[in-house]
């Protein structure tokens, strides 16, 4: 089940608030402590384009020092990534983030598997475009998934085929 916590978590609204500025969006941060270190993992994204390594560098050029003296750790493991092309969606947050990307999701509504382009969402839900419904073979324009009939998403990967 998708989670509603991103938007509420104090550590997620302050680095998307310091890296914002850089035209990149925070998909997930997450940190936790052993033996004394700090570790912080924030997954990144780009609404404009793909990330690149240099879009990854600029954050994590910002984002260390900031939290290395908020932290008052000097053991402190910072990871900066891309969400990947076949990310797992967590939290229904990230249907904002991935705006125009192909995602797949699991409709306990249809009980189906459907695929769509994430045209829009807002608090009860997504809507996607040039939809396919897997198990029923139905396809079209638009459709709108309630978040509550969505048990699992993930972004789709469409590979291109090779024409010979």
């Amino acid at each position: 089940m998708l989670t509603k916590e991103a938007s509420s978590n104090e550590l997620f609204k302050n680095v998307s608030e310091c890296i914002k500025t850089l035209g990149l969006d925070t998909v997930e941060v997450t940190q936790s402590r052993d033996k004394g270190c700090t570790n912080m993992r924030v997954v990144l994204s780009k609404s404009e384009g793909e990330i690149n390594t240099d879009d990854l560098e600029k954050a994590y050029n910002v984002i260390y020092p900031m939290y290395q003296v908020l932290s008052q750790d000097r053991d402190l493991n910072l990871e900066v990534s891309s969400p990947g092309i076949q990310r797992t969606l967590k939290d229904i947050y990230e249907f904002k983030v991935f705006k125009g990307k192909t995602v797949r999701v699991y409709s306990t509504f249809y009980s189906s598997y459907v695929v769509g382009k994430i045209e829009d969402s807002d608090k009860e839900g997504v809507t996607l475009s040039s939809y396919l419904i897997e198990d029923k073979k139905e396809s079209g324009e638009i459709i709108k998934l309630n978040y509550d009939t969505i048990s699992k998403a993930k972004l789709e990967c469409i590979w291109e085929e090779k024409n010979d």
